[in-house]
């Protein structure tokens, strides 16, 4: 074929030139050339990650694998896929470069042409985005940055991807001249409120102390993506599996009543706890209100709500007695106690997609934490857990600690929490290396102490920890509401543990001070310090004082009822008003008065769990008062007149 001319007339006959004709057909847009070849290096970026730094980003993956809900392997290659471009654009490696600057420097030489070479050297400056499409042509996107409101103009190289107007998005943008190229494409989520997107990811900026949403969004960009399918949308009580069709209408009533006045997760976590209960446990169920009701209390008392609710209120609301709604949510609480723990400590990992408490807080369940602790037979001692700690060349506590090494420390004692023996202490100690201000590690490595004495040096050098990472100001801002900010816990669950181990020790006015302040600290109580300052100022003869505490704290239970008793028994001797009370409390609970005479011996162990008004109740009780009542002269013969 005759090579033709571009200004010669065009051989179809159109009387244009060739180059204004069929010629123009031939013509290739640079851009399209730029576009296909971006999309080559792109490729060539990730090879080469793999190939020079596979091992870091294995490992990082790991770490983050723990708290991803990953089902099956498909999602498991979504998320390793998306992180290996994370971690090759963003993350520092130990030389402080990241590996795209790596890769910048070994393959820039390579490249001839020019404006390739130049785009190249803009990746560096790669960044996450989160936000709304404007508009959609053909693969390129207009696009708004949630954040900033910024426009920009994006190309989309898959071109499978179709986006709606209007719809979130979010995804990683590399620099192409004045525009940005997605890489690999942005993610959609189909249905999702894009205000609501966006501000799940501002507050959750927020919950974590940074200065600014988009910097959080690129430090926890997986765990974003991970998290924003839950942050719109109810589960559907159709989509479980239920034993009987009482269990989802109890379920679908939960939605109803919470649904005008809880966030979605927060409903969903019911639903899914309600439904792992009926799958343990069949119950007969005449009035789902009750059920409802108990549900919502226990939602209460597990995640930070803006607002408390009683069972009382509670009661009120859903038209049922206070006291069934306490036997049925103590039912459930020690029922699904492995469920809600993992809950809590979602919770505690700020992985629930809800706003942080007001000061004005719900209850909160406690912390999972080993009651069982063996303060005696232990397999080390605690110089092996300072040489570990403190050893030359370890990280000291006054060193500034990384978000990152932070989360790492966190992810290892929720890993601990749910391991045994050895493992479960090594865990611990690796967490104090990344974290020598890890509150939790220290309360966990005091349970393998051969002494209380030295189970007390960790508690106090954990009380101190949390001391240094919350601040004195901390402390004067915030007293009366500390349960409900969750970065207060690990320092009130050692402090507790103690004042515990003080009493144990017989050093019960150390102990009752410790009692004292963490009930000024947090006055609803959440970790029941009041049952044991009672009994403290039973054994210091602060008679007046324990009968404050129990008007303070006031409930129908047997542990109020006997010690009402005990405390007029004490003061007063057997008095009409002692047998008045006496058949109030035997009438709560009717298993207790045997273990108070000796009739029955307590067991080696005291139960995991109890219910109102049952015998596991009763051996709880004399197993923490029995030592006060067997200091009544008489009270054997008098209690078994009655």
């Amino acid at each position: 074929m005759e090579k033709i001319n571009r200004n010669e007339p065009c051989p179809c006959g159109s009387g244009k030139k060739y180059k204004k004709c069929c010629g123009a057909n031939d013509a290739i847009s640079i851009t399209d050339v730029l576009i296909n070849e971006m999309e080559e290096m792109q490729k060539q970026l990730l090879h080469f990650a793999f190939n020079h730094f596979g091992y870091e980003i294995n490992e990082d993956f790991e770490i983050l694998e723990a708290n991803l809900d990953i089902e099956n392997d498909p999602d498991r290659e979504f998320y390793e896929m998306i992180h290996s471009i994370w971690f090759s654009l963003f993350e520092e490696l130990d030389d402080g470069e990241t590996i795209v600057e790596q890769f910048i420097k070994a393959e820039s030489g390579k490249i001839k042409r020019p404006k390739l070479k130049s785009i190249l050297h803009t990746w560096t400056n790669a960044r996450t985005i989160a936000g709304r499409v404007l508009d959609v042509n053909d693969n390129t996107l207009t696009v708004e940055d949630g954040f900033s409101a910024e426009q920009l103009e994006t190309i989309n190289l898959a071109e499978s991807i179709q986006l709606e107007e209007g719809s979130f998005f979010i995804g990683i943008l590399l620099p192409f001249e004045h525009r940005y190229v997605f890489f690999p494409a942005p993610l959609e989520l189909p249905g999702l409120n894009p205000d609501f997107a966006i501000s799940y990811i501002e507050d959750s900026s927020f919950d974590a102390d940074y200065d600014s949403p988009q910097e959080y969004l690129t430090n926890f960009f997986i765990d974003v993506i991970s998290e924003l399918p839950m942050v719109d949308g109810l589960v559907e009580a159709d989509e479980l599996d239920w034993p009987a069709p009482i269990y989802k209408e109890v379920a679908e009533l939960l939605i109803e009543k919470l649904e005008p006045m809880l966030p979605p997760p927060v409903i969903n976590a019911g639903v899914i706890l309600w439904n792992q209960f009926c799958q343990k446990k069949q119950k007969r169920i005449q009035n789902p209100n009750i059920y409802v009701a108990a549900l919502h209390y226990l939602l209460s008392t597990i995640t930070p709500l803006e607002q408390g609710v009683s069972q009382k209120e509670l009661a009120k609301l859903y038209g049922v007695s206070a006291g069934s709604i306490s036997s049925i949510f103590s039912e459930i609480d020690h029922v699904l106690a492995e469920e809600i723990a993992e809950l809590i400590e979602m919770v505690y990992e700020d992985d629930l997609p809800f706003d942080p408490p007001s000061v004005q807080t719900a209850p909160v369940i406690e912390f999972p934490r080993n009651h069982g602790a063996n303060l005696d037979g232990a397999d080390s001692n605690v110089m092996t857990l300072t040489s570990a700690v403190d050893k030359p060349g370890k990280k000291k506590a006054g060193r500034k600690v990384s978000r990152r090494d932070e989360e790492r420390a966190r992810q290892l004692i929720y890993d601990a929490l749910q391991t045994d023996g050895k493992k479960r202490y090594k865990l611990a100690e690796e967490a104090l290396q990344l974290n020598p201000n890890c509150v939790d590690a220290y309360v966990i490595l005091a349970e393998k102490t051969k002494s209380l004495e030295e189970a007390i040096l960790l508690y106090e050098k954990g009380i101190q920890a949390g001391e240094r990472e919350l601040g004195k100001e901390f402390f004067k801002e915030n007293t009366g509401y500390f349960w409900g900010m969750l970065e207060t816990r690990p320092f009130m669950r050692a402090k507790l543990h103690y004042a515990e181990a003080m009493s144990l020790l017989g050093k019960v006015d150390e102990a009752a001070k410790q009692f004292e302040e963490l009930l000024e600290l947090n006055p609803m109580d959440n970790q029941g310090v009041h049952y044991s300052l009672f009994v403290a100022y039973m054994d210091l003869g602060h008679f007046e004082k324990a009968h404050v505490l129990l008007v303070q704290y006031q409930e129908e239970t047997a542990q109020q009822l006997f010690n009402y008793l005990l405390l007029e028994l004490n003061e007063h001797g057997f008095t009409a008003k002692a047998e008045m009370l006496l058949k109030g409390a035997k009438k709560i609970n009717k298993f207790v008065v045997p273990y108070l005479i000796g009739k029955k011996r307590l067991p080696a162990y005291p139960p995991e769990y109890y219910g109102f008004g049952d015998e596991n109740e009763a051996i709880v009780y004399a197993d923490m008062h029995l030592h006060l009542w067997k200091k009544i002269e008489g009270l054997k013969d008098w209690l078994k007149g009655k």
